[in-house]
């Protein structure tokens, strides 16, 4: 079925279940991922998760022995880097399932203004579409004789 200006509302239809889908089965993936991180000296170990970036913190007894300042930024140091090690699987994820042919929505997430530009262009879009079917409805209407919303034959 076709609308105002060629456009394939089935095909469009499809196309955002197919993505639907797609983000759905992304997220169920990113849902058990934890980052890893270990301190070269072993003495800290750190688990990250996107609900808790310290999701697991083991301090090896030989740590004890380091001054505190140390010990707190071999603790910062690890923690990012276990946060980067899982924001690196995340990005694998949603590379592998959108691939180089689709958008990659971590990517979109990066470029503020070029998100917020693309959901201006969609809210205008589906305006648009509102208002071609509005302006459909009315002439089918009027051509079978019916009395209008607005303006239209009483």
């Amino acid at each position: 079925m076709f609308g105002p200006d060629g456009l394939d509302f089935n095909a469009a239809l499809r196309n955002s279940q197919a993505r639907m889908a797609k983000a759905e089965e992304v997220r169920e993936r990113m849902a058990g991922l934890t980052g890893h991180a270990e301190a070269p000296d072993g003495r800290v170990k750190v688990a990250s998760t996107s609900a808790d970036p310290l999701a697991e913190l083991h301090i090896d007894p030989r740590a004890m022995r380091m001054g505190s300042e140390e010990l707190a930024a071999a603790i910062r140091q690890t923690a990012r880097q276990a946060r980067a090690d899982l924001d690196q699987q995340a990005q694998a994820i949603t590379a592998d399932a959108y691939g180089d042919d689709d958008v990659n929505p971590l990517d979109a997430l990066k470029n503020k203004d070029a998100m917020t530009q693309s959901l201006g262009e969609m809210q205008e879009m589906f305006n648009k579409a509102g208002k071609d079917a509005q302006s459909m409805v009315e002439q089918l209407r009027h051509s079978l004789g019916f009395p209008g919303q607005s303006g239209g034959p009483q």
